[in-house]
């Protein structure tokens, strides 16, 4: 009798003693698998390992010397065989004076006009670009300017108000940008580039006028700031549009972007960097 009561009191005691080991085992897993309080959570979607990786702000290397291009395709290098664009050919001759590797960052969208180009601006991770920059490119009002070469007299594109409409806006869209510019960087090169004719003697005389003083006006403009250079190339191609224009007819080709390189380092080549 005392035998059976001892050994039901020792089975007792062992269930109790597996039950608080298997609810210690339990806890201990909730955890080592729960998040920790000083983690950030991954939220994951479709296409994207993870949002927060997306939109960090990423510096560029200081120990390079960062030149951003930014505009429409004529800064993307449209149109260029090599597939290397005005930047990546005056980086080749701008090499000496940086005395830094050179990092080319290009951020030109095809098609773009200068509303486009002041959203882009306005984009944090841009921002951060413009800061990290020794050098800024920018290409734009080629597509604005492009559309009053129609001389259908019916179309509105042709109309004297609205051309100038398209200028002011373009004009005040370029200042927003250079103020945004300098807003986060005071000291980097920013060169600008001219606008050329295409269409040869296919462009009115009224036409050619707006061009001129499209450009003019852009010139003024880019002049009022400091560290800022208005690159012209209209003299680059005006003799010499069969030898610098791509099969469209409307970029430059390899030997064209490879003329408004060096058009662009004999302009900067006094500057301090």
């Amino acid at each position: 009798m005392y035998k059976k009561i001892r050994f039901l009191t020792i089975l007792i005691f062992a269930l109790i003693i597996t039950a608080v080991l298997s609810t210690g085992f339990i806890y201990s897993i909730s955890i080592t698998n729960a998040p920790s309080k000083n983690s950030t959570s991954i939220v994951k979607d479709k296409g994207s390992e993870n949002k927060a990786v997306n939109t960090k702000i990423k510096k560029l290397d200081s120990n390079s010397y960062n030149i951003l291009v930014m505009g429409d395709s004529l800064a993307r290098g449209t149109g260029d065989e090599s597939n290397r664009g005005f930047a990546n050919d005056f980086s080749s001759l701008w090499r000496a004076k940086a005395k830094k590797p050179i990092k080319v960052i290009n951020i030109a969208v095809n098609g773009d006009v200068s509303s486009g180009l002041l959203n882009i601006v306005k984009d944090q991770q841009n921002l951060q670009y413009i800061q990290d920059s020794n050098m800024i490119f920018i290409s734009i009002g080629g597509n604005e300017i492009k559309n009053f070469r129609s001389t259908d007299a019916s179309s509105s594109v042709v109309q004297p108000n609205n051309e100038k409409a398209v200028q002011n806006s373009y004009l005040k869209n370029l200042e927003n940008i250079f103020k945004l510019i300098r807003s986060k960087n005071q000291n980097s090169i920013v060169a600008f580039i001219g606008l050329y004719n295409p269409f040869g003697d296919d462009l009115t005389a009224d036409k050619l006028e707006l061009l001129n003083e499209w450009n003019y006006k852009t010139e003024d403009l880019v002049s009022s700031y400091d560290n800022a250079v208005y690159i012209p190339t209209y003299d680059l191609f005006k003799y010499n549009s069969q030898n610098y224009l791509a099969a469209d007819n409307f970029h430059p080709n390899s030997a064209g972007y490879e003329a408004i390189s060096k058009r662009i380092f004999e302009s900067l080549k006094n500057f301090k960097n």
